[in-house]
């Protein structure tokens, strides 16, 4: 996998670090939104457990391997939304809105090794 690749996946797993991190720090502020705050960071645990197979990644994982996991990860993902959809307490609302900001930012990660995927095989 090229260093572009690999700075991209790392910087996505950071940032569901961070909007963890965010979201730990806004319960303890925010003490009338705790609940959902409480929902994000369980939504962000959720991703964070999901995607461990990113945080072990290996540098020569080449990125059809690598689209293999983001998708399946996605899908995972989207099955989870269409759960928390159908649950629709104040406690799944803050994990759905953790699990959709995830899912932009996998979406494009997605589109990304597709990308390498495509020059690596020409």
């Amino acid at each position: 996998m090229n260093s572009s690749l690999q700075r991209a996946v790392t910087s996505f797993y950071n940032l569901i670090y961070e909007a963890q991190t965010f979201a730990t720090a806004m319960a303890r502020i925010d003490t009338g939104e705790q609940e959902h705050y409480s929902g994000r960071i369980e939504g962000l645990n959720w991703v964070l457990d999901r995607c461990q197979e990113l945080e072990e990644m290996d540098a020569n994982l080449t990125p059809s391997s690598l689209q293999r996991v983001l998708g399946e990860v996605k899908s995972d993902l989207d099955h989870e939304l269409s759960v928390q959809r159908r649950e629709k307490g104040r406690r799944a609302d803050g994990r759905e809105e953790a699990l959709n900001f995830v899912s932009d930012y996998l979406s494009s990660l997605i589109t990304a090794t597709e990308i390498e995927s495509a020059k690596t095989s020409v």
